[in-house]
């Protein structure tokens, strides 16, 4: 990925359902919800913690196979089991507190040489990741917020 900028647009469609529409026509809007706890939602489609976790094995498993790939020693197979923990923060709000990433690589064969490459890739992919990388350093965020009248 080049760096630059892209923009995402979202827009309320009812109660806490959002549509996310990106930058590239060919992409299909994403519908994102809330549970059902949470006033106004309706549990139909992810919540931004889901598409969080979503992104992060996304990212990790797309590195470790570029990074297999560019190490002649590509992937038969790959999976990614991620578990997100929320709980409440000293302050009482509602916090990603932990994401666990299980990635299961599978190899045609698992020789010598495709093993040295596995470990080699094992302990730098994560550096190609921009989206986990990116949350374990600190992301700035500036929000601003615009009153308008319909």
């Amino acid at each position: 990925m080049a760096g630059g900028k892209f923009t995402i647009k979202l827009k309320r469609m009812d109660g806490m359902q959002f549509k996310a529409e990106f930058d590239k026509e060919q992409f299909p809007p994403l519908m994102m919800d809330e549970p059902e706890n949470v006033p106004g939602g309706k549990d139909q489609y992810p919540n931004a913690s889901r598409i969080l976790a979503a992104a992060i094995s996304d990212c990790l498993s797309a590195s470790l196979t570029f990074c297999m790939e560019k190490s002649h020693a590509p992937l038969d197979d790959l999976e990614a089991l991620t578990t997100v923990e929320i709980a409440r923060n000293d302050q009482g709000y509602w916090r990603v507190k932990k994401v666990d990433v299980e990635l299961t690589a599978g190899f045609e064969t698992l020789d010598e040489t495709t093993m040295k490459r596995f470990e080699k890739c094992k302990e730098k992919f994560f550096n190609y990741c921009i989206v986990s990388a990116s949350i374990k350093e600190g992301i700035d965020i500036n929000v601003n917020v615009t009153p308008k009248q319909k």
